[in-house]
C-alpha cells in the first residue's frame, strides 16, 4: 500500500500536569515526540510540536495551599520548570500551551456551548469513589485493598456525593466503534486499541464534565457554582495551542491551518481519556478526529509505575548535568 504525501504534520505530547516538577517519565513522552517532529522536518514537513501544561483541579489547589501559594503561582512556579527542562534537553517545540491562559478560556467556553446545542450535556447526580490523583471517579472494581486507587497506590479515593453536568458519551458508544473498525491505526500500538475496544464494547457511562465546590478552574457557562472538570477543559488545550498569536481566540481560527492533529502521543494511563472521551467530544461538536493515538508504557522502578504522587522518579535535570543531553536522549 502507498500512502500519499504528508506536506504538514502535527503532534502533541500530553499537556502535563503541574501538581509537581517534571520527572522523567515526561522527559521520555517529550523526547520521543522530539524525535519524531526532527524525522518529519528532515522530510521536508512543515511540522507543529506542540507541549504544554494542565494547570486546573483539585489536586493543583491543594498542592498550592499545602506550599503556601495561590494556584496561580505555584503554576507558574512549575511550569519554568517544565520551560527550563526541554531546553536543557534541547527539546524544539513550536507551542507551549496553558490551560490557564485566557485564550484558551474562550476555546473551553464556544465548545462547550457547541456540545450543548448538540444536548449532549445536562445536569445529573454523581456518587461513587474519587481519585484526586486522576481527577477521575473510579469503579470499585477496579480499587486496591483499602479504598487505594490502582494507579496512585500510596492514596485512597474519596467518596463523592453530588450534582454535576454530565457529557452524553452513551450516546457515541456505537459511532465509536464503527469509527475504530473503519480506522484500524486511529489507536496504536495494537494491544492499547484492543483495550479501547474492550472497554467500549462493554457499554459507555455518561461522565462528568463538570465539579462543585471548586474555585481553580473555569466556571461552567451560565452555571458559575459549577467548574468544568479538568479533562474537559485540558483536553481542548491542543485546541488553543493550534492558534497564531496574533488570532483572535476562536474555534475558526485554531482549526483553520493546521487541524485535524495527526499524533497524540500519550502514557497508556491517559488512553482512555485520549482515544474515547477525546473522538466522542470531537464527534459531538462536529469536528473532525485526530489521525492517530499513540500510548506508549511507563517507566517502572521496582515493578512500579514512576509518578510524582509515589515520589519514586528519577530527576532529569541531574542526569543532564552527569552525563549531558545527547546521553540521556539517547537512552531513552
Amino acid at each position: 500500500m502507498t500512502c500519499a504525501p504528508i506536506s504538514r504534520f502535527v503532534l502533541t505530547t500530553p499537556l502535563y500536569y503541574v501538581n509537581d516538577l517534571p520527572h522523567i517519565g515526561s522527559a521520555y513522552t517529550t523526547i520521543a515526540a522530539d524525535a519524531i517532529a526532527r524525522f518529519h522536518r528532515l522530510q521536508g514537513h512543515e511540522v507543529l510540536l506542540i507541549t504544554g501544561t494542565d494547570e486546573h483541579g483539585q489536586k493543583i489547589q491543594r498542592t498550592a495551599a499545602q506550599r503556601g501559594k495561590t494556584p496561580q503561582e505555584h503554576c507558574d512556579q512549575i511550569v519554568d520548570g517544565f520551560v527550563d527542562l526541554w531546553q536543557r534537553l534541547n527539546i524544539q517545540y513550536d507551542r507551549f500551551s496553558r490551560t490557564t491562559s485566557p485564550r484558551h478560556a474562550a476555546i473551553v467556553a464556544e465548545f462547550f456551548q457547541r456540545v450543548w446545542d448538540q444536548g449532549d450535556i445536562y445536569q445529573g447526580h454523581q456518587q461513587g469513589w474519587y481519585c484526586v490523583g486522576c481527577e477521575e471517579f473510579k469503579e470499585e472494581r477496579d480499587l486496591l485493598p483499602g479504598q487505594y486507587c490502582p494507579i496512585h497506590s500510596n492514596q485512597t479515593v474519596e467518596w463523592r456525593d453530588e450534582q454535576n453536568y454530565f457529557f452524553r458519551l452513551s450516546r457515541y458508544q456505537q459511532a465509536l466503534i464503527d469509527f475504530y473498525t473503519e480506522n484500524p491505526h486511529f489507536i496504536q500500538p495494537e494491544s492499547r486499541r484492543n483495550e479501547v475496544l474492550s472497554f467500549v464494547q462493554q457499554g459507555l457511562q455518561d461522565f462528568s464534565i463538570s465539579r462543585i465546590n471548586l474555585d481553580w478552574g473555569f466556571p461552567v457557562p451560565g452555571d458559575p457554582q459549577h467548574t468544568l472538570y479538568v479533562w474537559f477543559d485540558a483536553l481542548l488545550g491542543y485546541v488553543t495551542a493550534l492558534l497564531r498569536e496574533e488570532q483572535k481566540p476562536n474555534l475558526a481560527n485554531a482549526l483553520d491551518h493546521w487541524w485535524p492533529i495527526n499524533l497524540h502521543l500519550i502514557g497508556k494511563d491517559i488512553l482512555r481519556f485520549h482515544a474515547v472521551y477525546w473522538p466522542a467530544m470531537l464527534m459531538s461538536a462536529d469536528l473532525p478526529l485526530p489521525h492517530q493515538i499513540f500510548g506508549h508504557g511507563f517507566l517502572t522502578k521496582d515493578g512500579q509505575k514512576m509518578g510524582k504522587s509515589l515520589g519514586n522518579t528519577l530527576d532529569p535535570l541531574a542526569l543532564v548535568d552527569r552525563y549531558g543531553a545527547d546521553a540521556v536522549r539517547y537512552y531513552f
